[in-house]
């Protein structure tokens, strides 16, 4: 099987952090000043979380859903898909 060589941008960020603070401060919006957007974290703030829902969305999605992003666009992973992304594709 042949390599690909792709340009992906990784953030130093973790994954498993993300999920934590989503789960555990969710509805202070915690988890999207983590991310970089400091924005929709006040938003997150000020309506705590959309009264929870969103606060439980996001948790939701960043466990099951695909990678999510920082606020320059990186992927913010785990150690187990990073370990992934190396042996099969080139990482800048």
């Amino acid at each position: 099987m042949e390599k690909r060589e792709v340009a992906v941008s990784i953030s130093p960020k973790d994954k498993g952090i993300l999920i934590l603070l989503a789960t555990w401060f969710g509805v202070f919006g915690i988890d999207r000043f983590y991310r970089g957007q400091v924005g929709l974290g006040i938003l997150k703030l000020i309506t705590l979380g959309g009264l929870g829902i969103w606060a439980l969305i996001d948790d939701i999605l960043y466990m099951v859903g695909g990678l999510p992003s920082d606020s320059a666009g990186k992927w913010i992973t785990d150690k187990k898909t990073l370990d992934l992304f190396r042996s099969e594709l080139k990482i800048n």
